[in-house]
């Protein structure tokens, strides 16, 4: 065979080598790996507070948790609702009120709340002024040492019915008056300025003890002085 055909053979040869396209690879591509799933934390509900202590001071109540976190309070001038608000929470639903007649001239009538176990609740109604203006919108009675509804009840400066004649003087109480039930002593004043003002008077809480020397009632506001 000529040496220019063989030559041009080969070259031939060498051309279709180098367009043939590459043979694939036999080994597949691994897909990516899927991102493992992480569930979301359950939401969960704050518990409700637990009431425990009520508290009886001379500028209205507080309530406490079972942690001594304020949870609820009124002031005696605050609406009947307000007050309602806090007490249901402590001693469960409100009873239905009674009324007491005033007199017609200083008193107003009250209604009363009488919450079974031994805690009162008066606001005065039927007013001809706005309560704050009022020198008695709202009283508290407290007739038990025995909690309610769980509730302890005790004053500011805590004392308890069913405390001890000792632990009232040991308070020092400014000023005490003749009461149906013994002598009430009275402590916690809202202005200590005004304890021997003759003129004035501020609102305390009452510390009621009978002859054996026993306290037998609690109330609140109890005026430093009569103003009548």
């Amino acid at each position: 065979m000529p040496r220019r055909i063989l030559a041009l053979a080969a070259l031939a040869v060498l051309s279709l080598t180098a367009c043939a396209a590459p043979a694939p690879s036999s080994t597949p591509t691994a897909a990516p790996a899927a991102a493992s799933a992480t569930p979301s934390p359950t939401p969960t509900t704050p518990s409700a507070p637990v009431p425990a202590e009520l508290v009886v001071r001379s500028v209205g109540v507080q309530l406490y948790d079972s942690a001594g976190t304020e949870i609820g309070a009124f002031a005696w001038a605050d609406e009947t609702a307000t007050a309602l608000v806090v007490l249901e929470l402590a001693f469960g639903p409100a009873p239905v009120p009674s009324i007491r007649a005033g007199d017609g001239t200083h008193y107003a009538d009250y209604e009363a709340y009488e919450f079974l176990g031994g805690f009162t609740y008066f606001t005065a109604i039927n007013l001809e002024k706005p309560r704050a203006e009022y020198f008695l919108p709202a009283t508290v009675q407290v007739d038990t040492g025995e909690p309610i509804n769980g509730v302890s009840i005790r004053t500011g400066d805590g004392l308890r019915v069913g405390g001890t004649l000792a632990q009232v003087l040991a308070l020092s109480p400014p000023l005490n008056y003749p009461h149906a039930l013994g002598t009430a002593y009275l402590v916690d004043p809202a202005d200590p300025a005004l304890v021997t003002d003759l003129e004035n008077s501020t609102d305390m809480v009452a510390a009621v003890v009978d002859g054996d020397g026993t306290i037998m009632r609690i109330s609140a506001p109890y005026p430093s002085r009569s103003l009548i």
